[in-house]
């Protein structure tokens, strides 16, 4: 079964694929009602709950693959942490099964009274959301209690992003909530421009938190983008410096530019109003989140294509997957609309699903990224150190020796336990890391030689 699921999702091209379905289908699933409102499509048929229905089955499906390869990839919480790890499993496995239990009664309540009942909207909205929070509560405790150890700046900004995405999660829930509230208890088809059009004004203290999440979010962008950064500086050299720049960059201008669009007080002019307003500028706003989820994942995947340890290269898969899902599935303050059928439930399967993803990645990324930097400053120093050794070398003899000096020392390695993969590198791990840091060496023509380093002191 793991060698079906690794073939099945662990490539960098097969989890292209995941990503592309996953944004597809959030975006159809979240953007359809907004989109249609005004047209034919706005009046809901038997159409509208063939792909609902399709939605769901195909979301389903995407699921419980994803659950199943990350499971069957967890290295580091087989060995660290057991209990924690195994509770996440559990708890998400119980959720996502949960929420399609519900999906699948609500379909049926749908063909059977042509309706269905409120509260199974509600209870996929409260169990996904809560869920996620308790998910990415778990990793900023863990970035915490490592902050407190090693005291490092990438530690901390992962703790200040989950924290944020915790944030946003749960100003949703008073909302949606409120939005709900004023709703029959069986929700019959309407055509979407009533939906719309009927959309209560939250009230004072509910516009007050939704308020917040329009300043929460640019920290919460602004914070990723760091984050990927320092998380993947250490392997720029295998991506080239102005590709990795280049795919780092684009998801914060993008950003930038659609909240300087935004902001009433910097755009004046009624005529660029009009066009801001329009459904297709809305529309383009609307999918935001999977733009920029796309351009964080695909500077996973990037690495990952690029790596050549088997345990990294999943983490890393697993990760993109995690960030394409959760930034697919929050949405801050969308309503949800009391439509027929319930269009932006299925996306809402993607939320836990996507926060227990990133527990494993993250973690994994974490633990591998704080071994590999301390052994990789462990191995230049010792270059340094022997230079007068390899003057002579040639490459292939200055990796045999290296080796030889190298591999003792990967037990030394403790920055915390908690941070360790809690299975040491393989040999093999270690001659590629050792071929990757002389590559860089040789790339960057700073051959080591004695006259040039007594030159430099």
């Amino acid at each position: 079964m793991e060698s079906i699921l690794n073939t099945t999702v662990g490539s960098s091209k097969r989890a292209l694929i995941f990503i592309s379905l996953i944004v597809v289908i959030s975006i159809v699933d979240s953007q359809f009602i907004n989109t249609f409102y005004a047209t034919n499509l706005g009046s809901p048929g038997n159409y509208h709950l063939v792909l609902f229905i399709s939605l769901v089955i195909i979301v389903s499906i995407i699921n419980t693959i994803l659950l199943r390869f990350t499971k069957r990839n967890d290295v580091h919480g087989k060995a660290s942490r057991p209990l924690l790890f195994r509770v996440a499993y559990i708890g998400t496995s119980a959720v996502q099964y949960a929420i399609i239990a519900i999906l699948a009664i609500t379909i049926l309540e749908a063909f059977v009274f042509h309706g269905y009942n409120k509260i199974l909207s509600l209870l996929v909205v409260y169990l996904s959301h809560f869920w996620s929070a308790i998910m990415l509560g778990a990793i900023c405790f863990i970035f915490v209690h490592w902050f407190r150890i090693i005291r490092s700046f990438s530690i901390l900004t992962y703790a200040a992003v989950f924290g944020v995405s915790i944030f946003l999660i749960l100003i949703t829930l008073p909302l949606l909530t409120e939005h709900f509230k004023p709703q029959p208890e069986l929700i019959y088809p309407r055509d979407y421009t009533s939906l719309i059009t009927a959309i209560i004004v939250s009230s004072r203290e509910i516009g007050f938190i939704y308020g917040l999440g329009n300043y929460v979010l640019p920290v919460m962008l602004i914070s990723t983008w760091v984050l990927t950064v320092s998380l993947l500086g250490p392997y720029i050299q295998r991506v080239g410096k102005k590709k990795f720049w280049l795919i780092a960059t684009l998801p914060l201008l993008y950003q930038l530019l659609t909240y300087m669009i935004r902001n009433a007080n910097i755009v004046t002019d009624p005529a660029f109003v009009q066009i801001i307003y329009s459904q297709q500028v809305q529309f383009i706003f609307g999918i935001s989140y999977q733009v920029s989820g796309i351009f964080f994942a695909i500077a996973f995947l990037a690495i990952a294509r690029k790596m050549r340890r088997r345990v990294m290269k999943n983490y890393l898969i697993i990760s993109s997957l995690g960030i394409i899902s959760l930034f697919c599935s929050v949405q801050p303050g969308m309503p949800y609309y009391a439509a027929y059928p319930p269009f932006g439930l299925a996306t809402l399967l993607f939320l836990g699903l996507s926060s227990y993803m990133l527990l494993v990645g993250m973690i994994g990324i974490g633990a591998n990224v704080s071994r590999d930097t301390e052994l990789r400053r462990e191995i230049y120093r010792d270059l340094e150190a022997h230079s007068d050794i390899f003057e002579n070398f040639g490459m292939a003899e200055v990796q045999r020796e290296m080796e030889r000096k190298v591999i003792p020392l990967t037990n030394k390695f403790n920055v915390a336990d908690d941070m360790r993969d809690h299975i040491d590198p393989t040999e093999e791990d270690v001659k590629i890391m050792i071929s990757e840091v002389l590559n860089e060496i040789e790339s960057k023509g700073s051959h080591i030689k004695p006259n040039e380093k007594n030159a430099e002191s």
